[in-house]
């Protein structure tokens, strides 16, 4: 009788924790179009079931691939595919880009009055959600938990809106949202054809540096006509410190000379016109091809 006892309040107590999980995970990616969530990162992996259009869940993580690791609201964990027309994720804003540096208590609300879920551990990697005013951060750590901690500098090294950088991603302003967002609007537009312009071609057809100098003209930044003169704008970014809305330039003849631009993401990959598409798409910036064939970058803002 005591063993049975004993595993029932285990059972009992493990039920508890998981549904208190699952209650704190903030579901912040809304479906967009039906996509089928998988059991594996693959198209062979089995169909557990189609997400409907409307519904909200929570992205795990980036699985290889071309897929995101996902968990509904019933608790189901999966797979589905990245491509933008299926959800609203937004791989630059998902980043876990923020480090604690001393041990802080994460509440459920933005009071220190408020429960403590748990102590963030000194080295523990977490995304800032936003600015809960009154001297708090709202952030979600890497199991999905969403909570509060205070914006006291000694806690973390967030740094406001331009915490973070790198090739995994990091936090962004709103200019930089919004040409990322311009120049995501376009993929699978255009043909592309080398030295076409899509002002010129009833806005059909591009090349990699008329495409850019079509998205930056949106917010009224000027950009010279190819990509060598390009690469002479702005300042110089390290490819460790890129953030989405920087320009980054490659050589793709291996003639030591800037042929090729493209425009930074997040997550390590960026939006280019190219002939792989035959138009615009994303890739990864770390792929071997890419990685050995990138030049440098600059910021222009």
């Amino acid at each position: 009788m005591r063993k049975t006892m004993i595993f029932l309040a285990s059972v009992v107590g493990s039920t508890i924790l998981a549904t208190s999980a699952l209650a704190a995970t903030s579901y912040e990616t809304e479906v967009e179009y039906g996509v089928n969530m998988r059991s594996q990162p693959s198209l062979s992996g089995k169909v557990i079931r189609m997400l409907k259009r409307g519904e909200d869940i929570h992205v795990v993580g980036e699985a290889s691939g071309n897929w995101l690791k996902i968990r509904t609201k019933s608790g189901t964990i999966g797979y589905i595919s990245n491509d933008d027309k299926y959800t609203n994720y937004d791989a630059s804003a998902a980043r876990y880009d923020t480090e604690v540096t001393y041990g802080v208590n994460l509440r459920t609300a933005p009071s220190a009055s408020s429960k403590v879920i748990r102590m963030l551990q000194r080295g523990e990697d977490i995304r800032v959600v936003s600015e809960a005013g009154g001297n708090w951060l709202k952030v979600q750590t890497k199991s999905g938990t969403t909570g509060y901690i205070s914006d006291n500098e000694k806690y973390t090294d967030y740094d406001g809106a331009s915490s973070g950088s790198g090739s995994g991603g990091s936090a962004t302003t709103p200019k930089r949202s919004a040409i990322v967002s311009t120049a995501k609007s376009y993929k699978g537009d255009f043909k592309y054809d080398w030295g076409a312009e899509p002002w010129n071609t009833n806005y059909k057809k591009a090349d990699c540096s008329s495409y850019m100098e079509l998205v930056f003209r949106k917010h009224d930044i000027d950009l010279p006509r190819t990509s060598r003169q390009q690469a002479k704008e702005g300042t110089y970014v390290s490819k460790k410190n890129l953030k989405p809305g920087d320009l980054v330039f490659f050589d793709t003849n291996d003639n030591g000379s800037i042929n090729h631009v493209g425009l930074y993401i997040g997550g390590g990959d960026f939006i280019h016109a190219s002939p792989i598409f035959d138009g615009v798409g994303v890739s990864d910036i770390n792929s071997n091809y890419w990685s050995d064939h990138y030049v440098t970058a600059r910021n222009v803002l």
